[in-house]
């Protein structure tokens, strides 16, 4: 026999929602998902654009010397500060516990979440399945 919980006894877990709330928080977690989407499109379109051009004018390039090359075209930043960036991407691998150098997958997600990040005060991440979304665009291989 299953015990009944007592007649009149409210249970309170700390969150009152309405339908209303419910309805709210589920159409802004669809419009973050949606301007996500859309940021890491632009962002992933113009660094393909870079990638194009960087290697239409020096194909023999090849890892981090390409991707610094990318990130350097796309955002017309010297070849300092785009190593700087190439080394974050391959150091936030090291943070998530792999141990194998940046592919240039992992470069353009580094880019798409830090310039998410820094465009939007107060937000602490991305809810968007960045892999996913840059595996159909981005040539795992490079």
């Amino acid at each position: 026999m299953m015990a009944r919980k007592p007649e009149g006894v409210v249970v309170d877990t700390g969150v009152v929602e309405s339908p209303t709330q419910r309805l709210r928080a589920m159409l802004a977690a669809r419009l973050k998902r949606s301007s996500e989407r859309r940021f890491a499109n632009r962002v992933c379109t113009e660094v393909l654009a870079a990638l194009h051009a960087v290697r239409a004018q020096q194909p023999e390039l090849r890892g981090d010397e390409l991707y610094e090359a990318v990130v350097a075209r796309r955002g017309n930043l010297d070849a300092a500060q785009a190593r700087l960036i190439v080394t974050r991407a391959n150091e936030s691998l090291e943070d998530w516990g792999s141990d194998r150098e940046a592919k240039f997958i992992d470069v353009v997600k580094y880019l798409v979440v830090s310039e998410y990040l820094a465009h939007r005060a107060g937000v602490d991440g991305m809810s968007l399945d960045l892999g996913a979304f840059l595996t159909q665009r981005i040539d795992s291989l490079l």
